[in-house]
């Protein structure tokens, strides 16, 4: 798949409109060659260049790394409708540049919007659909660029684009079904957490006072508490927000690095609730894309590492990479998939009958409606599966604010009306 901005400088150009408006942006430059940088703004932009200011390498490829973090995602059901009705226009036999410019003139979201005249100008100026595309790898799936590539190698790029949309929404599907799972579960932890929090923060230092004032003979466990809570009285609200700050920034750093999301993925997967989800949307994930990159006509090898690059699970990633060197040494993949442990029997079963009968792809597809369905009824039991399990820590630090510090305060006022 060519790629040529892959090697790209970022630039600050001052430009004339060919309607007399004066505008500056930065901008991408798909060549190294100083010289061609202004022939290819003017023929990109249609206007004439006033002042161009190419970015050094390194801070060129600071821009690239930051630009993703600061731009908002497309709305998925967007990028499936500007797909799709892409993919429509081309059908009808619309010439690609024609289409884009109808679509940025319709185009509501701005960030759209703007990208959609980008690949105008870049399409008008000559160059191919898969390298202009090639800046937006934070915004466009890898699937959605392979099926792109392959279309525009074959002459089916009208399909590539319908194909495209509906896997957009497929898989737009699955991410909100597992957030849906997820919605409930952190809502009542974090409830559970506020409550924790307001009790340390303002009730239990008022009982401890008051345990203080009376010189009342406490159980070794709410003195122990006491010490506790008196340690959390003495950090000033600064010293708290600093240390939470700390506790963020340090944690994101870390996600950062590819090995820890692998050890929290592979935590997470393992354990009861949480690896439930995890487990049926990555599959789901994993056979959704791998059946149709195949169908759009990819070598297995290759399909498999646009997968590795594609899915956001970097435990599954990494099984994943490894079984595609397997296959690359002459290995099946069911072998592989089963060599890694990971992959239920009933997967590998029919990956290894779609190869012996060369519908790996059909097989694929089957198994990620069924995966599909499995999430539905995931996210629909996980609710009433959790429900109880909440009340019940819920209860339980209930009973230990009882037994620490509302027991002793009953015995004292007993003995007292005693």
């Amino acid at each position: 798949m060519s790629d040529a901005f892959s090697l790209q400088r970022m630039a600050w150009v001052s430009y004339l409109t060919s309607g007399g408006r004066r505008r500056r942006q930065w901008m991408r430059l798909p060549s190294l060659d100083e010289d061609s940088h202004r022939l290819y703004l003017e023929r990109a932009l249609d206007a004439t260049v006033l002042q161009l200011w190419v970015a050094p390498p390194w801070l060129s490829r600071v821009l690239t790394q930051v630009a993703p973090l600061l731009s908002r995602r497309w709305p998925p059901e967007q990028l499936a409708e500007v797909l799709h009705n892409l993919g429509i226009m081309l059908k009808s036999g619309l010439p690609i540049a024609t289409a884009l410019d109808d679509l940025a003139q319709d185009a509501e979201h701005r960030s759209m919007r703007r990208f959609l005249r980008t690949l105008h100008r870049r399409v008008s100026a000559g160059s191919a659909l898969t390298d202009a595309l090639a800046g937006y790898h934070h915004q466009l799936p890898a699937t959605v660029r392979a099926l792109i590539a392959v279309g525009e190698q074959t002459g089916g790029l009208d399909q590539a684009m319908l194909e495209g949309a509906r896997h957009v929404k497929r898989v737009s599907k699955i991410m909100d079904d597992v957030t849906k799972a997820l919605i409930y579960p952190v809502f009542a932890v974090l409830a559970i957490l506020a409550a924790v929090i307001f009790w340390m923060i303002y009730v239990l230092p008022e009982i401890s006072g008051m345990f203080r004032q009376m010189g009342v003979e406490l159980p070794w466990y709410t003195q122990k508490a006491m010490r506790g809570i008196d340690v959390l009285a003495g950090l000033n609200a600064s010293h708290v927000w600093f240390v939470m700050a700390a506790v963020v920034l340090c944690t994101a750093m870390l996600l950062r690095r590819e090995r820890v999301r692998y050890l929290v993925m592979r935590v997470f997967s393992h354990m009861p609730i949480s690896g439930v989800i995890l487990r049926t949307s990555a599959l789901a994930s994993i056979t959704e894309y791998l059946s149709i990159l195949l169908r759009a006509g990819l070598p297995l090898s290759e399909a498999l590492r646009v997968l590795v690059e594609s899915i956001n699970n970097t435990y599954y990633a990494r099984r994943l990479a490894a079984a595609r060197a397997g296959v690359f040494r002459g290995n099946s993949l069911a072998d592989e998939m089963r060599r890694a442990r990971i992959f239920p029997a009933m997967l590998v079963r029919l990956v290894s009958v779609g190869e012996a009968t060369g519908t790996l792809d059909q097989q694929l597809a089957l198994l990620a409606e069924d995966y599909r369905q499995r999430l539905d009824h995931v996210v629909q039991s996980l609710s009433e599966l959790l429900k109880p399990l909440l009340i019940v820590v819920a209860g339980g630090l209930f009973l230990v604010v009882v037994v620490v510090f509302l027991l002793p305060v009953y015995q004292l006022v007993s003995e007292i009306i005693a």
